[in-house]
């Protein structure tokens, strides 16, 4: 990272000293095996200061937030003795509380060391609204038995790729803090008890409900409110470098708990949890400070918990946050960068956005759906948890070799990159017509007319759908015409609306059915009509690195769960291994039941998966097919170079 303005050719520090009346209180070095490390960002939140020559930084601090914190430096990560509690090998430590937060004559050092780590090339991981609660859903054992091995597998096929995951808030939920007595500190506490499966480096971004709802209304809430995520998790805006890539963790959530008269609350709760979505104007400032150091080709990601930019029923970008004001401030202090990506949760469903509508075609904001899916509702129903648009409950993995960005979304389901679901148009009218649960549901709660349908449609929801994906569909060996279309997914209909209307009804509460995490359009299905009720349906996707993904589907097909479950699916990841491999002599993908390697040159190779098989085959020059079975994630090795590839 490059420094921007001409004040910076001084140390910042010493200009902040200069620029402010008070002694510093807060003072430090940063060091890396004994050496000072010069030019590191050391900030309290408002103050951006640098360290000098010698790793040696000071300034003074209002105190406002409790702590001090340093923007992590490219090719770094803290230092962690070996016996040092998990906590600080997981949640990685850039930052210490305060000693004397109260009072601001008091001077304090606080000395931070750093070891070499290269980051040029790293996997990062972004999971969005995990909301552990430890609920009747069994949300918590669900969490623990479908999300933590699933990260195994990602750092397992890592290998010696350092991988991170930044979580973009709701790691909890405010409302059961008090009433199930599981807080932001138990969701700390079980990504710890969980570390022999959950190893990657943790990032994070606060939530709505990641505030206490303890806290009373005030001019003061937001702040006071958050005081136990600081506590726990630390700063709740920060940035970090990894390689060439600059991260941004932002706070969108603006904490109102106002209290509505005459309301009873739950256990604890003083308020209506209520909230805006917007950005600080103290962020804003110090957004601005720290991309000062930032050069304008530098790649920069901005995690944040609710989106910016939304997407409307004709496909373009809008405003999501309520004012849109700070969303163009952002975006406008971004407007210079070649390359930035917002990535951010809250809505619990997928999305790929680029607002050039509004000037800015230089963002790609990311809306990732939810780790459990409808808050791990339609798990507890059917064992299949997807997000109220029929998404795979899952996160988003992206790929970094320097400043090249690839990106993928996978999911809880044990194959692991499903990226579609083909709905049957004919079987999904019956259903509309016929299905008992779903007329009574539709009796009070506005759906989605299905009966109007075409015969023999074909509806194909392609999960993370952006613009530059294309999506073909075939009936036998004829293409036909794909129109994206706003719809329902029935999958989530099928796995929360009618199992959750049916509770009610058999509790005599048919009343108490919310529409809160009912299903909702989706703005990536795409809708083809077959001449045949009965012809064999072949869909073909490829996403914007050459990665395609083909499913063949016999018609017809069964409107229910397992019908229209996900999977099937064989993926050619072409536009992975430039990441992965260099070698271009060396490609390896699935072709039906067989791991397919090419090379130009014979010689040995090693195929092993994550549950611990492992075994070498010879090569010769062309194409070598070798059978495999059982599921999960397999890796192909060659040369110091490796492919890795999701079986079903």
């Amino acid at each position: 990272m490059h420094m921007k303005k001409l004040l910076l050719s001084l140390p910042l520090w010493v200009c902040s000293i200069l620029l402010q009346a008070q002694e510093p209180n807060i003072t430090g070095t940063i060091t890396c095996s004994g050496v000072g490390v010069e030019g590191v960002i050391v900030s309290d939140g408002y103050v951006l200061t640098q360290t000098d020559a010698e790793g040696k930084y000071a300034f003074y601090s209002e105190k406002k937030n409790g702590y001090v914190f340093y923007t992590l430096p490219s090719g770094y990560m803290p230092y962690v003795k070996s016996y040092a509690p998990t906590s600080e090998k997981i949640f990685v430590p850039f930052w210490q509380a305060l000693d004397f937060p109260s009072r601001k004559e008091k001077v304090e050092v606080h000395d931070f060391k750093l070891k070499v780590e290269n980051n040029e090339s790293h996997i990062m991981i972004f999971a969005a609204d995990p909301q552990v609660a430890n609920r009747e859903t069994n949300d918590l054992n669900q969490y623990k038995n479908q999300f933590f091995p699933r990260m195994k597998e990602e750092y397992l096929a890592a290998g010696s790729t350092p991988i991170y995951t930044t979580v973009l808030g709701d790691l909890s939920w405010d409302y059961y803090w008090y009433s199930k007595s599981y807080s932001i500190a138990n969701y700390k506490s079980e990504i710890i008890n969980q570390s022999n499966l959950y190893k990657l480096k943790h990032f994070h971004v606060i939530g709505n409900h990641d505030h206490d709802g303890a806290t009373h209304h005030t001019d003061s809430t937001d702040f006071m409110a958050a005081g136990k995520f600081r506590y726990s998790m630390g700063p709740n805006y920060y940035s970090y470098n990894l390689g060439k890539i600059h991260y941004v963790v932002l706070d969108d959530i603006i904490y109102l708990n106002n209290v509505t008269p005459g309301t009873s609350y739950a256990k604890g709760i003083v308020g209506d949890r209520d909230y805006s979505t917007s950005v600080t104007q103290e962020q804003l400032d110090w957004l601005e400070k720290d991309l000062s150091f930032v050069d304008y080709d530098t790649p920069v990601f901005v995690c944040v918990h609710a989106p910016f930019w939304g997407l409307n029923s004709s496909f373009q970008a809008n405003y999501y946050q309520r004012d849109g004001l700070s969303t163009s401030k952002v975006s406008n202090l971004l407007k210079n960068y070649k390359t930035v990506h917002f990535c951010s949760g809250h809505r619990h469903n997928t999305y790929n956005i680029t607002p050039s509508n509004y000037g800015f075609p230089n963002i790609r904001e990311h809306s990732i759906g939810a780790v459990g899916g409808n808050l791990w509702w339609a798990g507890f129903y059917s064992t299949y948890n997807n997000c109220n648009d029929g998404t795979p409950g899952g996160w988003q993995v992206f790929y970094i070799n320097g400043k090249d960005i690839k990106w993928q979304l996978h999911s809880l389901e044990k194959n692991g990159n499903a990226q579609m679901r083909i709905i049957d148009g004919n079987t999904l009218k019956t259903f509309f017509n016929t299905n008992e649960t779903y007329k009574a549901i539709r009796q009070t709660y506005s759906r989605q007319n299905f009966s109007t349908l075409e015969n023999n449609a074909v509806l194909v929801n392609v999960f993370n759908y952006d613009t530059d994906w294309k999506v073909e569909i075939y009936e036998g060996n004829r293409q036909l015409t794909a129109t994206r279309w706003r719809c329902e997914d029935p999958f989530h209909t099928l796995t929360y609306d009618i199992p959750r209307f049916e509770y009610y009804v058999n509790k005599g509460q048919a009343g108490q059915y919310s529409t809160d995490n009912a299903t909702n359009m989706n703005l990536h299905t795409f809708k083809a009509i077959a001449s045949s009720a009965t012809s064999s349906i072949t869909v073909k996707l490829t996403d914007p690195f050459g990665n395609t993904y083909t499913k063949t589907a016999t018609r017809p097909i069964p409107c229910t769960v397992e019908g229209l479950k996900t999977g099937g699916e064989e993926a050619v990841l072409t536009g992975m291994e430039s990441h992965l491999t260099t070698n271009k002599d060396f490609h390896a993908y699935i072709q039906g039941n067989n791991i397919k390697i090419h090379v130009k040159k014979g010689g040995t190779a090693v195929i092993a998966n994550t549950e611990g098989m492992s075994r070498t085959v010879k090569l010769v020059e062309g194409d070598n097919l070798f059978p495999i079975k059982g599921h999960g994630i397999y890796i192909v090795s060659r040369e110091g170079e490796s492919v890795k590839l999701y079986i079903k």
